[in-house]
């Protein structure tokens, strides 16, 4: 069964029409193959469930989201666990706006930045086989409205990190990539890095499964002290060690 599984999802991946919405369309296939995600993570703790049911409503509603639930049940455990962190929020890769909305419900009072260029993926470079220019495009109206009603949500559109110019003198607690490009990832973890203060979480979606992504990460984190750990859905995690460093 979980070979069926893992041929199934291969097949939405390699899909262009179906990758957007890959993840929970993964999720549907597997619940109704009866092939659950205990191995992953367990919902059933009911404090749990309950979150796991408001994610699970956030990522599979309309507009339909690309990270998984348990994906975004781990961003938002460290969006909790950073609240002790001084420092802003930040998000590369909002799309439609599905974790961002996780985080808005997790964040507290902290300011939480949205940077992407709604109007889709820049031109990939040859590592980046998996993706098109423009792919993943999603108006900021939209996105906006998508989270209407949350505080301290600002939005910056463009290709970052010049687009990050207006937070340049800011720290960060928590800072998600979403970005699925080499050259993007490198350059969101070079503005960011230096402006993580220490005990900060960086998460970034498609470590596992993209080649640029994972050499992005591998490359810049190769001779820093902070562990890299791949997590068990399609992610990586760095906690800072290093404090901030002035700019």
């Amino acid at each position: 069964m979980k070979t069926v599984v893992k041929q199934i999802a291969g097949r939405i991946l390699r899909n262009p029409l179906l990758r957007p919405c890959g993840p929970p369309l993964l999720h549907a296939v597997q619940y109704s193959l009866g092939v659950h995600c205990r191995e992953v993570v367990s919902f059933n703790q009911p404090v749990r469930a309950k979150t796991a049911e408001r994610i699970r409503q956030i990522v599979t509603q309309w507009p339909t989201q690309t990270m998984g639930v348990d994906e975004a049940y781990l961003i938002r455990a460290a969006v909790i666990g950073t609240a002790k962190i001084d420092g802003d929020i930040a998000e590369v890769g909002v799309f439609r706006g599905g974790t961002a909305k996780v985080i808005c419900e997790a964040k507290g009072a902290r300011p939480l930045h949205l940077f992407d260029t709604f109007e889709g993926l820049p031109e990939p470079g040859k590592i980046d086989t998996e993706f098109s220019k423009g792919q993943y495009a999603c108006s900021l109206e939209s996105v906006q409205q998508f989270l209407t009603g949350f505080p301290a949500v600002h939005f910056y559109k463009g290709y970052f990190p010049a687009s990050g110019t207006p937070v340049k003198d800011r720290r960060f607690s928590f800072v998600h990539l979403d970005v699925d490009l080499y050259e993007s990832t490198k350059g969101a973890l070079e503005y960011f890095y230096p402006r993580m203060n220490t005990g900060g979480i960086f998460i970034s979606h498609d470590y596992v499964e993209f080649a640029g992504v994972r050499r992005a990460f591998d490359e810049f984190f190769e001779n820093k002290p902070e562990p890299l750990v791949e997590m068990t859905g399609n992610q990586c995690m760095v906690i800072k060690l290093s404090p901030a460093q002035a700019q």
